[in-house]
C-alpha cells in the first residue's frame, strides 16, 4: 500500500516549540537516510494517523513531500518508529526512513491466525505465541500481514515458522522451527481439598493382612 504526507522543514526545538505545534495539529518528526542524511521535520497529525489506520499500517510505504528551509524533494519513505506520550498515549513523534525501491529492507509484519481449530472445539487451547514475523525484501513486497488458516489444527498440533505462506519475494528472518502457535489440552483443575480428602481415606481404609 502507499500513501502521500506533507512534511515541512521545522527549524524550532524544545517543549514550547512542540507546544505550538500540538496547538497546530502538528507534531515533529525526523527522516533520515543514505541519501539525505537528516531531516527535522513536522506532520499533521491527523494525516498520520489515516495512514497507520489504513490497509498497510507502518508498513505503508509514503510519498514524503518535504518543503521549506530551501528544501523541495519528495521521497519514499517507511515509519520507522513511533514515541507515544507515556500518560495520554497520544502521537507525539515520528521517525522516517528514505527508502529505494531497488534496495531490500528488513522489517517487521503482524502475524494473524484465521479459523477455529479442530482442537479447539474438542475442549482444546489455541496458545499463540508469535505475533510478528521479521522479514527481508523490496519495500513494495512488504505484505499488509502474514495470514494462516489454522481450522484443521487437532489437539497436540503446532505451527511453525515454516509453516507460514509467505509471499512470493519475501525472506524470512525467523529461525524456522520457531513455533508459531499451538493447540494444548485444558489444565485439569481439583476441586479444594479434594487431595486432602483422598489422602484422609487412604489413612482411614484398613492395611493388608489385619482382620
Amino acid at each position: 500500500m502507499e500513501a502521500s504526507l506533507l512534511a515541512q522543514v521545522r527549524t524550532g526545538r524544545g517543549k514550547g516549540y512542540r507546544h505550538r505545534l500540538a496547538a497546530q495539529g502538528k507534531i515533529p518528526a525526523v527522516v533520515y537516510g543514505k541519501a539525505i542524511g537528516n531531516i527535522p521535520v513536522e506532520v499533521e497529525l491527523r494525516a498520520l494517523k489515516n495512514i497507520l489506520a489504513g490497509e498497510g499500517g507502518r508498513n505503508t510505504l509514503i510519498n514524503l513531500k518535504i518543503t521549506g528551509e530551501g528544501q523541495e524533494r519528495q521521497d519514499k519513505v517507511l515509519i520507522k518508529e513511533l514515541q507515544y506520550d507515556s500518560l495520554r498515549g497520544e502521537l507525539i513523534h515520528a521517525d522516517f526512513q528514505q527508502v529505494s525501491l531497488t534496495e531490500k529492507i528488513t522489517t517487521t509484519v503482524p502475524v494473524e491466525l484465521e479459523g477455529e481449530p479442530v482442537g479447539v472445539k474438542q475442549g482444546g487451547i489455541l496458545q499463540q505465541q508469535l505475533r510478528e514475523l521479521e522479514i527481508s525484501c523490496l519495500p513494495a513486497d512488504i505484505p499488509e500481514v502474514i495470514t494462516m488458516d489454522i481450522s484443521g489444527l487437532e489437539m497436540g498440533d503446532t505451527v511453525h515458522v515454516a509453516d507460514l505462506p509467505v509471499p512470493a519475494g519475501v525472506k524470512v528472518l525467523n529461525d524456522p522451527e520457531e513455533v508459531v502457535a499451538t493447540v494444548v489440552a485444558p489444565a485439569i483443575e481439583r476441586v479444594p481439598g479434594e487431595e486432602e480428602e483422598a489422602g484422609e481415606e487412604k489413612e482411614a481404609s484398613p492395611g493388608a493382612g489385619e482382620e
